[in-house]
């Protein structure tokens, strides 16, 4: 009964994550019932204080719960298994509560005009999506949410670790759901100053935290991931025909997820 119940939480947990980032989606582009310039304005200079803060403590906490040290005492208290679900369950909960407390800013800063532009500019909002979403697929996407951790607990087989091979996505950028992240913060029509001020912070925050995340990663994985790091740009692909060729032979180079 108790696995089972693990396993609903997992479930449960799963759908808060999925259902967050898709009323990000909404924000973002202003639709649904929290949008990122709809509301009642306040002073701006206090908005934006109110504002930074809140995505500066959604950032730090998202960064302290995804630190290898905070996880060995965190599972002291949540059960391993679930240590992944809870980490879902949290930011996906404290994502909406952003939302929800978000001040606007509907100060236009530029605003696109031609239709067949702002079709292009949408169409690399989703593709930024796209990559995100997917990339998830290439390092496990149950295991990136929490759901094959609870499911091997179910079944009684011990919890183990998910290596992949740096190919597709992996293979042209180490990091291609942070990209996929800043393309959605950025590629919009109708740029506010709440929607440049979510931009700015949370691009600053990937910049800041990447070599953090690769240090624990290179300390993990030791000299093979430096091979990858050397090899593989971070954020934005290089698709020189060598590179491809170097990466199809290095394909057993292991990565972790961003987090």
């Amino acid at each position: 009964m108790i696995k089972v119940l693990f396993l609903l939480y997992a479930l449960g947990s799963y759908v808060s994550g999925f259902l967050a980032l898709l009323a990000l989606a909404g924000f973002l582009l202003n639709l649904g019932p929290w949008r990122i310039d709809t509301g009642s304005p306040g002073d701006e200079l206090a908005a934006i204080a109110a504002n930074s803060l809140l995505l500066a403590g959604y950032f730090v906490l998202h960064s302290i719960m995804a630190r290898p040290g905070f996880k060995r005492r965190w599972t002291r208290l949540v059960p391993p298994a679930l240590e992944r679900s809870t980490y879902v369950l949290i930011a996906g909960l404290t994502l909406l509560l952003l939302l929800a407390t978000w001040t606007p800013l509907p100060v236009s800063l530029w605003q696109v005009e031609s239709e067949a532009a702002r079709a292009a500019i949408y169409a690399l909002h989703g593709l930024g999506w796209v990559i995100m979403v997917a990339a998830t697929f290439h390092i496990n996407h149950f295991e990136f949410f929490g759901l094959r951790q609870v499911w091997r607990h179910l079944q009684s087989l011990p919890a183990t670790e998910v290596p992949f091979s740096a190919r597709f996505l992996y293979g042209l950028a180490r990091h291609p759901i942070s990209l996929g992240w800043m393309i959605v913060f950025w590629a919009s029509p109708d740029m506010s100053l709440g929607h440049l001020l979510i931009a700015v912070i949370a691009t600053g925050y990937i910049l800041a935290i990447t070599p953090v995340e690769e240090a624990d990663l290179e300390r993990q994985v030791g000299p093979i991931y430096r091979d990858y790091r050397a090899r593989v740009p971070a954020f934005l692909p290089r698709l020189r025909r060598g590179n491809r060729r170097r990466i199809r032979q290095g394909e057993s180079l292991v990565d972790c997820p961003d987090r």
